[in-house]
Formats: structure tokens, sequence, C-alpha cells
């Protein structure tokens, strides 16, 4: 008798039944080999694809924009922008700067007449005490003291002429700078005049200039003069951006130079308001040269580029000098 062949076609040797669909695969769906998808998967949704601006440079951060004209480059170095200020489309007027000047004047009247009251007052009395120390010298000379006290006198002399020399250093400095700060729409009170920015390096600036202006007067004068309103500035500049004396120096015969006539009706301006003053009993000082401050501190700002508080503007900061880095 014939033996069936064993497990023919059968790969379950165990003998067990086989569990449903077991055996020869089922006839094969057309594209058989390719996974169907998932459910619910479809075509992206409209719309959907890489972000805006992908694979080019990363959009800016709002609100950001071209550098404010005038403004460079760091370590362009200074250059100032002739008859120009910080208000676009507006050029230098000496009525303007006038009419500036008198109207802060009259916000910050009493913190401006106070200070220059108390620097005239203290000025006023180391002068005093330097004139009679001076008359005891001459009283030596005569022979009615001894040789001693003449000595000592002179000393006490030299060191009052210094003093008084440094306390109009610093009243300017510091004048200067409550003027600057007026300017940039500070709230400024009598204390404001007594607090310098830079007081060393401004005290150097000015006996720079004085001594440069000294040499320029012993040769024939004008040269003198020329210098001192080239150097108009120079203080200025030291407080208001830190430059060094030399620099700022530098900066101020830049301007001047690139605005003669402008400076020169300045000067005259200022010469008018000061004979004015001293017409007025001299009380007139009180209020002229104050004002005149304001008229240089509003030329500088103007001439250089930066810009200026008016009266309803409070807590304005200047502006970056142009192509100059910030301190």
């Amino acid at each position: 008798m014939s033996q069936p062949p064993e497990n023919p076609g059968n790969q379950n040797p165990s003998g067990y039944p086989p569990p449903p669909g077991y055996g020869a695969p089922p006839p094969q769906a057309p594209g058989y080999g390719t996974p169907p998808p998932p459910p619910g998967y479809g075509p992206p949704p409209p719309g959907y694809g890489p972000p805006p601006g992908y694979g080019g440079a990363p959009p800016p951060p709002p609100g950001y924009g071209p550098p404010p004209a005038g403004y460079g480059a760091p370590g362009g170095g200074w250059a100032p922008q002739p008859g120009f200020g910080g208000q676009p489309g507006q050029q230098f007027s000496v009525g303007d700067a006038f009419t500036w000047a008198w109207s802060m004047f009259g916000k910050n009247a009493l913190a401006l007449i106070v200070a220059y009251l108390i620097y005239r007052l203290v000025g006023g009395l180391i002068t005093g005490i330097e004139n009679v120390i001076g008359g005891m010298g001459g009283s030596v000379d005569s022979g009615e003291t001894s040789s001693g006290l003449a000595l000592v006198g002179l000393l006490i002399s030299f060191v009052l002429l210094a003093v008084s020399v440094a306390w109009e250093l610093f009243t300017a400095t510091a004048l200067i700078t409550g003027c600057l700060d007026i300017a940039d729409g500070r709230l400024v009170t009598i204390g404001s005049f007594f607090k310098p920015r830079n007081l060393g390096p401004a005290i150097l600036a000015a006996l720079l200039v004085g001594a440069l202006t000294i040499v320029g007067l012993f040769l024939l004068i004008v040269p003198g003069v020329v210098f001192a309103v080239l150097a108009s500035f120079t203080i200025y500049f030291v407080i208001d951006r830190s430059l060094s004396p030399v620099e700022a120096l530098k900066a101020s015969i830049a301007t001047v130079r690139s605005n003669v006539g402008p400076v020169l009706l300045v000067v005259l301006v200022t010469i008018g308001v000061t004979i004015v003053g001293f017409l007025a009993c001299i009380v007139g000082l009180l209020v002229a040269v104050p004002v005149n401050a304001l008229i240089w501190t509003y030329t500088y700002r103007r001439l250089t580029g930066g810009q200026l508080a008016g009266p309803g503007q409070p807590g304005y900061q200047p502006a970056p000098p142009p192509g100059y880095p910030s301190a």
C-alpha cells in the first residue's frame, strides 16, 4: 500500500489545526507592495509649506530700521554738520537761538539767576580778600611793616589768585553743564549748576585755550581773537561728549570753520546782550550772562547735529554725536 507523502505542502507538523488564514497568502490586491497610508492621512492642508523667508537671512526684529541720519559707523571719527541741526529741514538761525535761549531762561529763571548770583558773590569775596592782601604788600613797600609779612602777603595773594582762577573755571564748567541739562530737557534746580561734569578735563581744556589765546594776543592781538573764536565750543565738547582737551579743541575748530558766518553772528549778538546787561545798572548781567550761555548752548547743539528740548519737551536725551562712537 502506498504511503502519502509526509506533510505535503504543510508547514504545521504539530497536528493542530492551523489558525484562520494560515497557508498560502490571499490574492494580492492591485498595487500590493506599498503599505497603505494610515487612516485619515491625506495631502497637506492648503498653505502648508516652509516659513516665509526660509533659506535666506532671518527677518529683522520688529521696529528695526536704518540708522538715524548723521550717525555713522563706530570709529568713523566725529565730523560737524555745517549749518544743520538735529531736526531735518531746519537751518541755524541766530534769531531762533535767542528765542530759544530766552524761553528756556524764563522757564528756569530762578535756578539760573540764583546760581549765577552765588558764583559772583563767592568770586567777589575771593577777589576782595586778594585785594586786601595786595594792599598789605603795598604798605610793606612803604616800610610800614616787616619784610617777612610782605613775603607772607605775596604768597597768600598768589594762592588766592590761583583760587580765583580755579573758581572761575569751576563756574564756567558748572554753568555750561546746567545749560546742557536744560537743552536735554532735564529738570534743573539751583544745585544742578554746582555739579559740573568732566570738571578735570574741562579745566585742562580751558587752561589750554587760555594759554594759546594769550600767545595769539601777543602776536599782534588778531591771531588771539581769531583763535578764541575758533575754540568757542571746546569746553562744550569736553562736557557733553567727554572728549579729551586736545580732541575737543580740534572738534571746536572744525565746527567753527564749517560755520564761520553763524558763529560770528552769535558773537555779535552775545556782545550786544552783555552791553545791555551792563547798561541795566550791571544787575542786568544776572540775566545777560545766563542768556548768553543758553545762546551758545543752542548754537553748539544745532551746529553739531545735536537736538534741543523745547519748552514742552521734558525728558529729552541728546542723540549720539554724528559719526562718533558713544563713550
